[in-house]
């Protein structure tokens, strides 16, 4: 999803400038809350029709534009005639979250344990919502979180996927134990490989900062450690290759089983 910097009200991330046709589009489908569209004059009668159809079934009001000005709002980006203002995606508590999930099947959560590069948590979030995960959880510290860059590199998964945001990872694995979670952990030593064993059917995956993995305080909390077998000699794989590797073999697993 194409973003341009961000709005804020009171210093904090509360608003994004989104822009092209189908990210727009792909928004306002996915519920996000757009509040308003911002539309060249000249722009193609097919396209304007698909973007007025769409805003309008939302109740989004589409106000003309000038090119120059979508320029500015864009900040260079390619905007393809359309620009819209809408409000960062809200968390939600853990507890939610975890209640939404669907009662039958297996279910997966991925929570990022200080993840900071905004790319990284948007591609986890696409491999997440491709891969049949129903949430994300992120620490409020120390972690990229619902920036615009992020929603970004996720291609709009973040509009779809809920997120909630903790104080302390740690106590937040403690609260999805009790939750009947199994919590599983990708680290590189004293590990299994992913298909040789079961981690139950309510799973929460934990994934490690860029470089220096899982806090060691986090990763005591883990009922099970798994890695990715590589070739000798081959670097380590970047977080959100590796919670991609990591969330196939869930949902491969999830459908040896049949649910």
């Amino acid at each position: 999803m194409k973003h341009a910097g961000d709005k804020t009200k009171g210093g904090g991330e509360s608003q994004a400038i989104l822009y092209g046709i189908n990210p727009i589009i792909e928004a306002l489908s996915a519920g996000a809350a757009v509040e308003c569209i911002h539309m060249a004059s000249n722009m193609r009668h097919n396209l304007r029709q698909a973007l007025e159809d769409a805003a309008s079934d939302r109740g989004v009001q589409i106000l003309g534009a000038d090119r120059k000005s979508l320029d500015r709002m864009a900040q260079g980006g390619v905007h393809q005639g359309v620009v819209a203002v809408w409000g960062l995606p809200k968390p939600v508590p853990l507890e939610v979250l975890a209640q939404e999930l669907p009662v039958k099947g297996r279910r997966l959560l991925l929570c990022l344990d200080e993840v900071q590069d905004p790319r990284n948590v948007g591609a986890l979030a696409r491999s997440a919502l491709a891969f049949g995960a129903t949430g994300i959880v992120i620490p409020n510290h120390r972690s990229a979180g619902l920036t615009p860059a992020a929603i970004k590199a996720s291609a709009g998964a973040l509009c779809w996927l809920p997120v909630a945001r903790e104080t302390n990872m740690g106590q937040a694995l403690d609260r999805l134990k009790k939750m009947g979670f199994w919590i599983c952990g990708a680290v590189m030593d004293d590990a299994q490989d992913p298909w040789s064993f079961d981690p139950g059917d309510k799973v929460a995956l934990v994934l490690g900062a860029e470089g220096s993995g899982l806090r060691r305080s986090v990763e005591g909390k883990l009922d099970f450690r798994v890695r990715i077998p590589m070739q000798e000699k081959s670097e380590s794989l970047n977080v959100s290759v590796a919670g991609a590797v990591l969330m196939y073999e869930w949902l491969a697993r999830s459908g040896r089983k049949g649910s």
